[in-house]
C-alpha cells in the first residue's frame, strides 16, 4: 500500500519535532518534510508532493491561511489546520478559505492522529471544542456529518440517542446490542470528539441543530441483549 506522505509546516522547531515524533508512530505515514514560513511551505508542497499538509496559521513570510491557496493551486493536498488558535472568526475564515480539518495544537495529541484520517477519507475534521463557536458566529448549523464523520455509523447512532436524553440501558435494548457494548461505544465517542462528559455531548448535539426534546425515562424493562455487537 502507497504510504501516506505528510509535509509539517511550523515555525517553531519544538512543535514540528514533536508532531513528527506522533505522526512517525503510524504505520504507513511518512514526513515527507518541513517548512519553517509559509512560503517555504508552499516551495515543499511543490516539491515533494504529499498527501497531507499540516499547517501552522502563525508563521512569517505568510501566514498559513495565506499560503493555503497557494498550496492548492498547485498540489492535490489535503489541508489540516493545527494551530493555538481558537478564535471563532480564523476557524470560519480557514474552513471558508477550503480546509480540511482544524485542530487545536492544545488538543493534538488526542485529536491529530484521527483527525488526519478523517481528511484522508475526504470528510472535514473540526476541532469538538470549536464547532459550537463557530456554529454560533456563522449564524447558521454547521452540517453534523462535518463533526461527526468521524465516528461509526454505530457510533453516531449511540449518539443520536445519547443526546435524546436515553440511557445506556435502553440505548442497549434499542440497538440490540450489550449494554457493555453501549459503554464502550460512548467511550469512543468521547475520545474521538474530545467530550470528557455527557453534558459537553449534548451541548455539542444543540449546537449541531440534533437536539429535541428529551425522551421520558422510565420505559418498561426488559432484559438487557447478550450481543456484542461494535
Amino acid at each position: 500500500m502507497k504510504p501516506v506522505r505528510i509535509l509539517i509546516a511550523d515555525d517553531h522547531e519544538v512543535a514540528r519535532q514533536g508532531v513528527r515524533a506522533l505522526l512517525e508512530e503510524q504505520a504507513g505515514w511518512v514526513v515527507c518534510g518541513e517548512a519553517s514560513t509559509g512560503r517555504e511551505a508552499v516551495a515543499k508542497a511543490i516539491e515533494l508532493q504529499p498527501d497531507i499538509v499540516v499547517l501552522d496559521i502563525s508563521m512569517p513570510e505568510l501566514n498559513g491561511l495565506e499560503a493555503m491557496p497557494q498550496i492548492r493551486r498547485v498540489v492535490p493536498a489535503k489541508i489540516l489546520i493545527l494551530t493555538v488558535h481558537e478564535s471563532d472568526q480564523v476557524g470560519t475564515e480557514a474552513l471558508d478559505a477550503g480546509a480540511d480539518g482544524y485542530v487545536l495544537k492544545s488538543d493534538a495529541g488526542r485529536t491529530l492522529i484521527e483527525a488526519i484520517r478523517v481528511v484522508s477519507r475526504g470528510q472535514r475534521y473540526v476541532a469538538a471544542a470549536l464547532a459550537p463557536r463557530l456554529a454560533a458566529f456563522e449564524g447558521r448549523r454547521r452540517r453534523a456529518s462535518d463533526v461527526l464523520g468521524i465516528l461509526s455509523a454505530r457510533e453516531r447512532e449511540v449518539f443520536r440517542l445519547a443526546s435524546e436524553c436515553v440511557i445506556a440501558r435502553d440505548m442497549a435494548r434499542e440497538l440490540c446490542i450489550a449494554r457493555k457494548t453501549v459503554d464502550t461505544h460512548l467511550n469512543r465517542i468521547n475520545r474521538k470528539l474530545g467530550l470528557r462528559n455527557m453534558a459537553e455531548l449534548v451541548r455539542l448535539a444543540a449546537s449541531l441543530g440534533m437536539l429535541h426534546s428529551a425522551r421520558t425515562p422510565g420505559r418498561p424493562e426488559a432484559q438487557t441483549p447478550t450481543t456484542t455487537e461494535e
